[in-house]
């Protein structure tokens, strides 16, 4: 079988027509029956149930159909990824919001030193959205925080955070510098979007303690959390590392909570079908080593 079989057979699968997989191809009528016919005859199973003037799948078809086009994927990342070394390489990541704010630029900064030919496109979104853009091949690397459902992906953790109760300086859970977590319980909170790691990381330490809660807003983004908390306008739960600067700066404080796991792993995750290329695997390295460094997150050397 070649290449051309697999590309008019995905073509008819699409279409749910020979003919319109013909004219979408600009080919004619007879080489895609002829194609599919070569197809069916080397497996020894019909592909295509005509239903009408249409047709269907078959069992067989429909398992075809996924080999067929994670190998046309293979081939197509194989040939972009050649005809990019021409020009330095090529890297799409995409990144979780805390970790796009907090740690990517660090990290990309560091990279680019020994690839300043490297053809970098990033993406910030919350860790679903860059989930669905590894299964869509529109990111080679993601990287993000909580948990996950990783069918489909291969995680690997490479750092660890914690989440940090944050309120205004002056807040009763403030001056008392740490709390139960049985306080929290039936308060309101400011929060993620749904799809955001940190607020399942919350959601999740709440309901292990069985504790209830409300939504006092929900953002996009711990930036505009932060601001909210500093007027004292609610109270969150938001990554230690992007809490840390503003706390320093008393633009808000901490309070501890006893007895709440607020602990997450930091993951970059890559499709199984993926080819992993030189800069992906290089990227991946400097992940796993990153870590705490008197300049702030550094990799070890």
């Amino acid at each position: 079988m070649t290449l051309r079989h697999f590309r008019i057979f995905l073509a008819v699968c699409e279409a749910g027509s020979m003919t319109l997989a013909a004219r979408n191809l600009g080919i004619a009528q007879p080489s895609v029956s002829q194609c599919v016919a070569e197809l069916e005859a080397h497996y020894g199973q019909a592909l295509f149930v005509r239903v009408g003037r249409r047709i269907r799948l078959a069992e067989a078809g429909a398992s075809l159909r996924v080999y067929a086009a994670q190998i046309l994927r293979t081939v197509d990342e194989a040939e972009r990824g050649l005809f990019e070394l021409q020009d330095g390489g090529a890297l799409r990541i995409g990144a979780s919001m805390t970790i796009g704010v907090a740690l990517l630029p660090s990290m990309l900064e560091k990279f680019l030193e020994t690839r300043p030919r490297l053809r970098l496109a990033t993406r910030v979104d919350n860790t679903a959205a860059i989930v669905e853009g590894l299964r869509a091949g529109e990111l080679d690397l993601g990287l993000v925080e909580g948990p996950g459902e990783w069918r489909g992906i291969v995680p690997e953790h490479f750092f660890e955070d914690e989440l940090a109760l944050i309120c205004r300086p002056g807040h009763p859970w403030a001056l008392a510098g740490s709390i139960k977590a049985a306080e929290l319980d039936g308060k309101a909170f400011l929060v993620r979007e749904e799809g955001s790691g940190t607020r399942e990381v919350f959601q999740t330490a709440m309901a292990a303690a069985e504790l209830r809660w409300e939504v006092a807003g929900v953002h996009n983004g711990a930036e505009s959390i932060i601001a909210m908390v500093e007027k004292g306008l609610g109270v969150s739960f938001v990554s230690r590392l992007i809490a840390t600067a503003p706390i320093e700066k008393g633009r808000v404080a901490e309070a501890r909570v006893a007895g709440l796991d607020l602990r997450r792993k930091f993951r970059i995750l890559q499709h199984k079908a993926r080819f992993a290329t030189e800069a992906m695997e290089a990227f991946t390295q400097l992940c796993t080593s990153w870590d705490s460094g008197p300049e702030g997150r550094r990799p070890h050397h």
